[in-house]
């Protein structure tokens, strides 16, 4: 495996250019379910490792599933699934007068943006919380880089740590949608 800021910026650039190609409108609802969705697991996270580890423990009685990362991969399957019903299904749209195309193309490129690095930084986030656990099927991974460290402290569940900080983008995203 290569380095991580390689491999998660170019998750977050695929889905900065799929926000491009929606549109700042579909864009917005696909960012609400992503911060929903974060909080979520976020606010749940305490509480379910212990139910999750249980379970764990009756599916894989042999201990062949490790701990880290089994919570690891239930914590993205659900933020990924979360993130594709975002994106897949009716999406809430945001209306309002459309603006102009150079704006527009820009906004288009910031809510895209901000959507890869919430759904890229989530993604790193399981991983680092649990100690990386895809070593244990063989992927190896380098050492962290100095410049990997600075990243992972501008991972979004570190700048924001409290799960009640979370509701405050939603509930400004929601004010903007009932206001039109």
């Amino acid at each position: 495996m290569g380095s991580l800021e390689i491999y998660y910026g170019t998750i977050a650039l695929i889905v900065t250019l799929v926000g491009i190609a929606r549109g700042y409108s579909k864009e917005l609802g696909s960012t609400m379910i992503i911060l929903v969705s974060i909080f979520l697991l976020m606010f749940s996270e305490a509480r379910l490792n212990p139910i999750l580890l249980g379970v764990r423990g009756i599916l894989w009685a042999n201990g062949a599933l490790p701990e880290t990362l089994f919570l690891s991969l239930v914590y993205q399957l659900f933020f990924v699934s979360a993130v594709f019903a975002g994106y897949s299904g009716r999406t809430i749209t945001f209306g309002g007068k459309e603006v102009p195309p150079p704006q527009r193309t820009l906004l288009n490129l910031l809510i895209g943006g901000i959507n890869g690095y919430l759904i890229a930084g989530t993604l790193w986030y399981y991983q680092h919380a649990y100690g990386y656990p895809m070593r244990a099927w063989g992927w190896g991974m380098q050492p962290i880089t100095a410049t990997e460290q600075i990243w992972i402290g501008l991972i979004p569940q570190y700048l924001l740590p409290m799960a009640s900080l979370w509701m405050i983008p939603i509930a400004v995203l929601l004010l903007l949608r009932v206001r039109g």
